[in-house]
């Protein structure tokens, strides 16, 4: 039986005392191996106290000090699991307290912290960890802050074996509305809970399918290309729940990425590209069976529809002008054009191939354009070293008058051959 688990006062001291030694250099690693020993030994009535050594603030601390407090959180909860689960608000609290640290180490510890804690305490409930983490989110005005907490709430949707799937449902649309709000500066990683929620599978109604996608659209034209690439990997994941997805939010969504998917950052390119091809391979209406049983019932009811003389004879020019100006390409046999639906069908997959070819050229001429680019400026620095080489002739003409113009010539002459 260790002297924390005998004397309370013990503990306490012993706590302190290795607190402060952490903003010591010397004595940092070896004060932080014995809290976390201390850590790891602590028995059940013990929780508290030593949570609430953790939660003691001083201004004078720095940041290595608090990462380190954050840290002992995942040490406990990795050790003693389901153990704390009473005291899981506390925990919570510790974290709370260091949201608005500027150092990214000490976030890091957050967002461990937190990820560690809802992978191992597993019986209080889900919204015990989440409810306070989303207070900090939206109520929350420093940048600090709101990045830390949507990172450590996207860890927690992460981490939770069982997130809360209604809970998440009732949450989403408060973050939408956040997203949208000019107040907030976290949109990346506020993005990424977004995601998280996604995967976790809440999107199982329209409503809150559209409202996630437009809301992804609209970000994919943001000007911080973080943000963009948030955004297309928000789309990546609504396509894996496409079954309630209207034809039109698949064009909405296949259109912004067309349009964006040569994006000048090779990261936000490379997302757009690949959320480009879920989308691409999402059923529509267009890319049904002709044989398919709605299709078959359409058909038959245009044609029972008995048509009027006027429309009658406008579609049958259209009819005529639409085979004639894909006769060229195509070359449908009669068979073919006793069948519409077969025809429409591939005459939409050529003009795929078609714009397909197309996205290719335009690759290539980019890809040739930054090689162009590449060469210029290797052409412009030997011409800037030519003309260092000549600066220094000159420069030396100066001094010394006297100097032969055979040397001065041979020094311009050698500068000008890398040239």
């Amino acid at each position: 039986m260790g002297v924390e688990e005998r004397n309370p006062g013990d503990l306490k001291m012993r706590v302190s005392s290795c607190l402060s030694k952490l903003s010591d250099r010397d004595t940092c690693p070896m004060a932080a191996n014995e809290l976390e020993n201390i850590a790891r030994s602590l028995r059940k009535e013990s929780f508290g106290l030593f949570l609430r050594c953790l939660s003691s603030t001083d201004s004078s601390e720095k940041s290595p000090v608090h990462r380190h407090r954050v840290r002992l959180l995942t040490v406990m909860s990795s050790a003693h699991g389901d153990a704390l689960s009473s005291h899981v608000p506390q925990m919570i609290s510790v974290v709370l307290r260091r949201l608005r640290d500027g150092d990214s180490a000490v976030r890091a510890a957050c967002v461990d912290a937190v990820s560690s804690i809802a992978a191992h305490v597993k019986i209080p409930p889900f919204s015990v960890i989440l409810k306070p983490l989303v207070d900090a989110l939206i109520h929350e005005q420093d940048a600090n802050a709101q990045l830390a907490a949507a990172l450590c709430l996207s860890a927690v949707v992460e981490a939770s074996p069982e997130p809360d799937t209604v809970e998440l449902k009732k949450l989403l649309p408060k973050i939408l509305k956040l997203a949208k709000s000019d107040s907030f500066k976290a949109k990346p990683a506020l993005l990424c809970f977004i995601t998280g929620i996604v995967n976790a599978g809440c999107l199982k109604t329209p409503g809150l399918f559209s409202s996630v996608v437009s809301t992804a659209v609209e970000f994919l034209t943001c000007e911080e290309w973080a943000v963009r690439k948030a955004a297309a990997e928000l789309l990546e994941k609504a396509a894996v729940t496409s079954e309630i997805s209207s034809p039109e939010q698949k064009t909405l969504c296949v259109t912004a990425l067309q349009n964006r998917k040569f994006d000048k950052v090779k990261l936000v390119r490379e997302t757009m590209n690949r959320a480009l091809e879920k989308w691409r391979d999402v059923p529509s209406e267009l890319e049904e069976d002709p044989s398919s049983p709605e299709v078959n019932r359409r058909n038959s009811a245009q044609i029972s529809s008995p048509p009027s003389s006027c429309s009658s004879s406008n579609s049958t020019i259209t009819t005529e002008n639409a085979t004639n100006s894909f006769s060229d390409v195509n070359n449908p046999s009669p068979r073919s054009k006793k069948n519409p639906n077969h025809q429409d069908f591939k005459e939409l997959s050529l003009v795929r191939e078609h714009l397909l070819q197309i996205e290719n050229q335009q690759y290539a001429l980019l890809h040739l354009l930054q090689n162009f680019i590449g060469r210029s400026q290797k052409s412009m620095n030997s011409l800037g070293k030519r003309v260092d080489g000549l600066e220094k002739a000159l420069h030396e003409i100066s001094r010394d008058p006297r100097v032969s113009g055979r040397r001065i010539t041979h020094v311009t002459c050698c500068q000008g051959e890398k040239f």
